[in-house]
């Protein structure tokens, strides 16, 4: 987080981001496919966070597990095959 934010900003942000990861455990196919998916070659599913949608939390889901690869920035660019 960045230094000019209150700790109780951090928290609320900390624990939204949280609750949008365990939200996963039911139906994480409802989430749309990333834009890097076809360029990795994998399943890659984002699910957005934050007000103003702020957030990608990028995932694949293997079986009956939904692994989290990043959780990024909307400003930071798409993963490429080599930061998977």
């Amino acid at each position: 987080m960045c230094d000019n934010l209150s700790a109780e900003t951090a928290d609320e942000w900390y624990y939204q981001l949280q609750d949008a990861i365990s939200s996963l455990q039911e139906f994480p196919n409802r989430c749309s496919l990333a834009p890097e998916a076809p360029t990795i070659g994998r399943t890659i599913r984002q699910l957005w966070v934050g007000k103003r949608r702020k957030y990608r939390v990028l995932f694949v889901i293997e079986e009956d597990v939904v692994a989290i690869l990043h959780v990024r920035h909307s400003h930071q660019p798409p993963l490429s095959d080599g930061s998977v």
